[in-house]
């Protein structure tokens, strides 16, 4: 069975959203540990910082 390019773009996008929320969710856990305190914006303004240099 082959994939599509429209399903190929739609699971890149669909791998990416996840990773994004993935990569939130472990800052907001993770960083508390290290003493580090950041607000929702600055987690989510950090994750597209790192998901733009991916």
């Amino acid at each position: 069975m082959k994939q599509s390019r429209l399903m190929s773009l739609v699971e890149a996008i669909v791998n990416v959203i996840i990773g994004y929320i993935l990569a939130i969710a472990t800052q907001i856990v993770v960083f508390p540990w290290f003493g580090l305190e950041a607000a929702l914006g600055e987690h989510l303004a950090i994750g597209l910082a790192f998901v733009g240099l991916c």
